[in-house]
């Protein structure tokens, strides 16, 4: 049977829907826009205040305590001579990845490093948090950033229902191995939340491949189904043809 086409709201209130729903659609595109930014701009200040700002702070707190014990022990006169420089703290933060990155470089500084490494994976705890970093920025690094190949469509929780996902890795490894199946791993991010969800395997036979980008499947998820994307040629055609225009003038 075919379902009838949705008619036009009647009466007050059926007005009052559809507006409220043009208004709804209006502000999640407008926060599709803004949240990006915002987290970055959050990511980027916790950053700059708990790690730069925050050895500028220990740093001067530093030398503080260095005064009060040359003020308080005349042997030790000459550290309340020791004064504060702002901007000590981001200099010494700068020279601490350059010399890091100089040691990464070099076959000595690489030993070094890994004699640090197989000193943290030892303490308990602290060894499981580094392990799993130390994961995500492999499989990052490893893939240039790339860790979402193709965005798709498969049957899920169960068959009739469907789910957009990304593959995430074509070669199955010890999964494969194991099951004796050619299988392709796949993630499906949870609405809103598109940073939790679930990793399944599945016959590449069971994958429908979307033809869309990455981003706009993101917003897909984060407005649950609000914001429709076109498609990724289409999308293409059409920043190729405003760059003409733009050229053209």
């Amino acid at each position: 049977m075919f379902r009838k086409p949705k008619q036009k709201p009647k009466g007050l209130w059926g007005r009052l829907q559809l507006v409220w729903s043009e208004i709804w659609r209006t502000l999640v595109a407008g926060m599709l826009v803004w949240v990006p930014l915002l987290i970055s701009v959050w990511v980027t200040w916790f950053f700059v205040n708990k790690f730069i700002l925050g050895t500028e702070r220990l740093i001067k707190d530093l030398v503080g305590f260095l005064n009060e014990l040359g003020a308080k022990y005349p042997r030790l006169g000459f550290l309340a001579d020791i004064s504060y420089v702002y901007g000590l703290g981001v200099l010494l933060v700068v020279v601490l990845f350059l010399g890091t990155g100089v040691l990464t470089r070099h076959l000595v500084g690489r030993r070094i490093i890994a004699l640090g490494e197989k000193v943290v994976q030892v303490i308990p705890f602290v060894n499981r948090i580094y392990r799993a970093v130390q994961q995500i920025r492999d499989t990052f690094m490893s893939r240039k950033g790339g860790i979402f190949q193709r965005v798709c469509l498969i049957q899920f929780p169960h068959p009739g229902m469907y789910a957009v996902a990304f593959v995430t890795a074509e070669e199955g490894g010890l999964i494969t191995e194991v099951t004796a199946k050619p299988l392709v791993a796949v993630f499906i991010p949870t609405t809103p939340n598109p940073t939790s969800g679930y990793l399944v395997y599945v016959s590449p036979s069971e994958i429908m491949e979307l033809d869309m980008t990455v981003e706009d499947a993101m917003k897909l998820i984060v407005s649950g189904g609000a914001y429709i994307p076109s498609r990724r040629k289409e999308s293409d055609t059409l920043g190729q043809t405003e760059s003409s225009v733009v050229e053209a003038e």
